[in-house]
């Protein structure tokens, strides 16, 4: 036999000697690991339970924030449309005020053109019997007043 298969073989001891003692090694190592997960796992459980608990809660104050949010909403729907329907109505009002008082306008202004015409004739009525009075009467004589 030649000096290869001597090399190869003292090569793959070499290696299986080097596995045994990564193994021999990994070992203790690895059973140190799992007994470290499992304490994070048995200590870490309580903290899940917690922070599952927590999004819970936060969910269920979402929907009840969103309940009220949706109720403020709509009452400020509600309320626009309200108003909305207060200023058409004002408007509406307003408007008919409007015309009401453009009428008395020109009833007044009628009125008091047909007072007026009224008193000019009414002046010129009693100028017309202090005339009158004058030329029967005469121009000196004066009726007497009674106290």
């Amino acid at each position: 036999m030649g000096w290869v298969p001597v090399v190869t073989a003292i090569a793959t001891a070499v290696l299986a000697v080097m596995a045994l003692g990564f193994v021999a090694y990994a070992v203790p190592l690895l059973r140190q690991a799992s007994r470290t997960i499992a304490a994070l796992e048995r200590d870490s459980r309580p903290l899940l339970e917690n922070a599952k608990s927590m999004v819970s809660e936060a969910n269920q104050m979402a929907l009840k924030l969103r309940s009220e949010i949706d109720g403020v909403v709509e009452t400020s729907q509600d309320i626009r449309t309200r108003v909305s329907k207060a200023v058409d109505a004002t408007e509406d009002r307003l408007l008919d005020l409007e015309a009401l008082l453009d009428v008395l306008q020109e009833e007044m202004e009628d009125t008091v053109l047909d007072v007026a015409a009224a008193l000019r004739t009414t002046r010129r009525g009693s100028a017309v019997l202090g005339a009158m009075k004058r030329v029967f009467l005469g121009p000196g004589k004066k009726r007497k007043r009674k106290r």
